[in-house]
């Protein structure tokens, strides 16, 4: 089993259903053709990236609340926002 094949991983020991986006987006999809088939992978694509952009603010506002972290702590956070969204507050092609 694995996520990137089949969305199935072990966690100790156990099988749990833990999807990459694209896993999940085919489970959604699947079945559908033509229009309804892209209208709905726009949709979950938006979904994507709002849930990236959620992630990305929160990590930069644990950077920005917390000057008192140590640099390595603050430089983690605001690299683990930039791989969480690269072009954040950018869109792609804006």
């Amino acid at each position: 089993m694995s996520r990137e094949r089949d969305g199935w991983e072990y966690v100790g020991g156990q099988p749990r259903w833990a999807p990459t986006v694209e896993i999940a987006m085919a489970e959604i999809t699947g079945g559908l053709y033509g229009h309804e088939y892209d209208e709905i992978r726009r949709r979950l694509e938006d979904l994507v990236r709002a849930a990236q952009r959620d992630a990305a603010e929160k990590l930069y506002g644990e950077y920005r609340q917390h000057p008192e972290l140590e640099l390595g702590v603050r430089l983690g956070l605001n690299k683990a926002a930039e791989l969480t969204f690269p072009n954040y507050p950018e869109e792609d092609g804006e």
